[in-house]
């Protein structure tokens, strides 16, 4: 699937800001501040949670052989 690039600009927006996210969280003095294991959890169970992604098709299940 194609992506459509927007004559907005809005997706030069969306990456000059993440690329300056990574550029923030990236200072020492920020990596060094403990996070809070709620929030890790948190994050943890949103990314392993599935995702429905319009025009894709759930993974082949492959079968092992003993």
């Amino acid at each position: 699937m194609a992506h459509q690039q927007r004559s907005d600009g809005s997706d030069q927006r969306w990456l000059a800001s993440l690329i300056e996210t990574f550029e923030d969280v990236s200072r020492t003095e920020v990596r060094s501040v403990p996070c809070s294991h709620a929030l890790l959890r948190d994050a943890r169970a949103h990314l392993a949670a599935p995702k429905d992604v319009p025009g894709s098709r759930p993974p082949k299940r492959v079968r092992r052989v003993a």
